[in-house]
């Protein structure tokens, strides 16, 4: 057998079968080739090579063989099928490793952005934390003053004056 089976091989024994099995037949039935005129194409002695009448006997090894061809015919279309499929699947499973392997190195990666994130965020929130306290005290020291116009425009000038200084005298001795 070759060394890809096919579906003709199963039907080439098929019908070599199918065809033995109808001359057989036909040449069985009283010579049923020779009534509708053939020149004894199915009996002895007319000088055709390998033209003996067939008997059910015969028949009957030759419908055997022809079912055994179609058997191993298909026995190794489906060897011939199961092999395409471990070849296609070792194909997929490679290239199903190849993809785990770029998510794992793109799932490392995101995981070192992750932590220097981490690290920047709280670096700043720290940051601000202690410009948040600066501000705070620099408030404490100083007195808000809004001017005359922003609080409530049309009141008039204010004049401020400074308080006049205070001398203390020690009394006479």
């Amino acid at each position: 057998m070759g060394e890809f089976a096919s579906k003709g091989v199963a039907g080439a024994a098929l019908g070599t079968g199918i065809g033995g099995l109808a001359l057989g037949v036909l040449n069985g039935a009283g010579g049923l080739l020779n009534m509708m005129g053939g020149a004894n194409c199915g009996g002895y002695g007319n000088g055709y090579a390998g033209s003996a009448m067939v008997n059910r006997y015969e028949l009957g090894l030759v419908q055997e063989l022809a079912a055994k061809d179609a058997k191993i015919g298909l026995l190794e279309a489906d060897n011939y099928t199961d092999q395409k499929i471990v070849e296609v699947y070792k194909d997929l499973q490679g290239q199903i490793n190849a993809v785990v392997a770029e998510v794992r190195a793109n799932k490392d990666e995101q995981y070192q952005v992750n932590m220097q994130q981490a690290v920047y965020n709280g670096t700043n929130t720290a940051t601000i934390q202690c410009m948040q306290q600066q501000i705070a005290q620099l408030l404490s020291l100083t007195k808000l003053v809004v001017p005359n116009g922003s609080v409530c425009p049309g009141w008039g000038n204010v004049t401020i004056t400074p308080a006049a200084a205070t001398t203390t005298t020690s009394p006479a001795a």
